[in-house]
């Protein structure tokens, strides 16, 4: 069981049923951020980004909606390497490249 701050903020995937005329679709997943705008049990999945036909900001979830996107589905955030020193090693001046 986890607090409701250990909840706020956190990013997780959610995804999306879609209504269509033409028969189902297969879910999408959307990049959320969960926040808490009302008491507890009720929390908010704020959409990150969503594609534009998404008219949505947000889903409300329960406790335990919260809590299993939380625990199933994080959003995990990648280091971003930086590759720039490692070229000017093998090739210091790419237009004047050294002859043998």
């Amino acid at each position: 069981m986890f607090s409701p701050q250990d909840l706020i903020g956190q990013k997780v995937w959610l995804e999306i049923e879609r209504d269509d005329p033409y028969g189902p679709i297969a879910p999408i997943r959307v990049q959320a951020e969960i926040t808490q705008p009302t008491s507890p049990p009720w929390y908010f999945g704020r959409f990150l980004n969503p594609p534009t036909f998404l008219w949505e900001p947000g889903k409300w979830l329960t406790y335990q909606e919260a809590e299993r996107a939380f625990l199933m589905q994080p959003v995990l955030e990648e280091e971003e390497e930086d590759f720039a020193d490692e070229d000017d090693d093998l090739y210091p001046d790419e237009l004047n490249p050294p002859r043998w």
